[in-house]
């Protein structure tokens, strides 16, 4: 996924993308072998990342990439319109020629009025600003076009606050793959999923844009994809269109969680709504404007008295009862049986004993360790989470150890796990883990996190970079009112900064110690790591923040 920013791009890297937007969105304008190359799913579901970005970095393409652009970038004008019953949109369309709708522009704009009651009226979420007299009057404008091989796409247009630009919609008009679908599916089903899709962007610009002054972060581009294709399911229950990506996801769990491609992770917001409820996907929104996705997943948890290892190791468990192994009305997902499987990390052939299991995890991955053992046919599935959310943010590419040790009595190892089979688990760090085990479909056992060893304690950094705005939160699992000693060290491990203060009540009932990002002489820091260490007792709770001092 290209995650690029204004004037960052080598010639090559714009050529890049200049090549792949031509390819999704109009093939007909490349040479014969540009066009051939093949476009995925993930490509073909929505235009948002390639399309801003083409407008973001527009004027550094050269004068002829920029005359075959610029049609394309600038909002279409088409002969017809309607407004929505609800007068909520103004639909663009015609009715001749490459652009003709192939479906009944009532029913879309029925499906667009469904889309705003749900995501608006019903969950909460602001409507996007207006555009003024754009598209004829201040209604929202969805223009429905040929768009060679997309879905559809969201286009930024005005900055009209801190955290808020103006935007449209285009849509395509025919959906051919869905025509030639076997067995054939209603181009009108393409369309109802697209309107849920594409307006939650609109959303997404229209009030959690990035303070940093740009219509949206694009090496977030993941969770805006994440979020708008859950959209799909919560307001059109029955079109199904994301089990399509689905297969990405599974194959590859292992991967950190935002190197995903967003559209084959919609079961997480279906996960964390049937676990919580649909506050917990907008209070993510309200903290994008200030913070990197994953912190902001992260956080939302934390509010909720749980942790992203813990949450992500659950989901792990429920991904494992898909497809063939779904359980007819269990607490898992509804439409489980028409998931895929997951693939496990490895498969390993188990006789009584083996060496432990060695891994280099990445941060914020579900690692699945398949064991056949083979002396009597029963098959273990070790789920091992990696939670840590801020190397996710900093160090993508940092991998963490962990050793996984199965042993075929109940006796040997410290975790216990039925009569026959206990294991171990070794990690530098447990406050970043969870681990779940099943054997033969059935969970034998579930962490809902690992208990931290003597001098460990789990914490949780708020913001995470911090720029001056407020104070920064450290939470850590314990009790109003105990004392706490805090200590700051720079990047070399000079104190820079130390107090001694009582527990304090934090946001939403989390319990920690505030802190205010400056030094013991009450100067802000120059930015950079900062490595943090609270006393508690006899616990040492510790940890990293990234301070920006612009």
């Amino acid at each position: 996924m290209i995650q690029i920013h204004p004037q960052e791009l080598s010639k090559h890297l714009l050529d890049s993308l200049y090549t792949k937007f031509l390819q999704i969105r109009a093939p007909e304008l490349l040479a014969q072998p540009e066009q051939a190359e093949e476009i995925s799913p993930g490509d073909r579901k929505c235009g948002f990342g390639f399309a801003n970005q083409i407008k973001l970095n527009f004027n550094f393409f050269s004068q002829e990439q920029k005359n075959i652009l610029k049609p394309l970038v600038e909002r279409p004008t088409l002969p017809n319109s309607i407004v929505s019953p609800k007068q909520y949109f103004r639909i663009h369309y015609t009715n001749t020629g490459a652009d003709a709708i192939a479906y009944d522009v009532n029913l879309l704009a029925q499906a667009l009025d469904s889309s705003y009651y749900f995501e608006i009226e019903y969950l909460g979420y602001p409507p996007p600003p207006s555009d003024g007299s754009e598209g004829g009057d201040d209604k929202y404008d969805v223009y429905v076009l040929n768009l060679g091989n997309l879905y559809g796409q969201t286009w930024s247009e005005t900055n009209v606050g801190i955290s808020s630009w103006t935007s449209y919609i285009e849509m395509d008009n025919d959906f051919p793959w869905y025509s030639n679908a076997v067995p054939p599916k209603q181009p009108i089903d393409a369309a109802r999923v697209t309107v849920a899709h594409e307006f939650h962007h609109s959303i997404q610009f229209g009030s959690y844009a990035p303070v940093e002054g740009v219509s949206y972060r694009s090496s977030d581009t993941y969770f805006y994809e994440l979020t708008s294709t859950s959209m799909e399911e919560f307001v059109f229950d029955d079109v199904n269109d994301y089990y399509a990506y689905m297969h990405s996801y599974f194959n590859s769990t292992y991967y950190t969680f935002p190197n995903h491609i967003g559209y084959d992770m919609a079961i997480w917001n279906i996960y964390l709504v049937q676990n919580y409820d649909f506050e917990i996907l907008k209070r993510q929104w309200e903290l994008m404007p200030d913070q990197r996705a994953i912190l902001a997943i992260g956080y939302s948890i934390l509010e909720r008295s749980s942790t992203f290892a813990r949450e992500y190791n659950r989901f792990g468990i429920w991904t494992y009862y898909t497809g063939y192994r779904a359980i007819p009305n269990s607490p898992y997902f509804d439409e489980a049986a028409f998931y895929p499987v997951v693939k496990p990390l490895t498969k390993i052939q188990f006789n009584n004993s083996y060496p432990p299991i060695n891994v280099e995890a990445e941060p914020t991955s579900n690692n699945f360790i398949q064991f056949n053992i083979t002396t009597n046919g029963d098959t273990l599935y070790s789920i091992v989470t990696n939670g840590n959310i801020s190397a996710s943010t900093l160090s993508p590419s940092t991998t963490f150890s962990f050793a996984y040790t199965l042993f075929a009595d109940v006796n040997t190892g410290e975790r216990k796990l039925t009569d026959d089979y206990s294991a171990n688990f070794e990690v530098s760090n447990p406050s970043w883990w969870s681990v779940s085990e099943i054997l033969n479909g059935l969970l034998v056992r579930e962490d809902s996190t690992i208990i931290p060893g003597a001098n460990i304690v789990e914490s949780f950094v708020f913001p995470n970079p911090y720029k001056y705005q407020g104070d920064l939160s450290i939470s850590i699992e314990g009790k109003q009112g105990e004392d706490l000693d805090l200590n700051v060290y720079s990047a070399d491990l000079k104190l820079v900064f130390s107090s001694q203060n009582p527990a304090t009540l934090l946001i939403n009932n989390t319990i920690g110690i505030k802190w205010d990002g400056r030094d013991n002489a009450g100067k802000k820091l120059a930015s950079g790591v900062y490595i943090y260490a609270i006393k508690k007792g006899e616990d040492v709770i510790k940890g990293k923040v990234v301070i920006f001092n612009e």
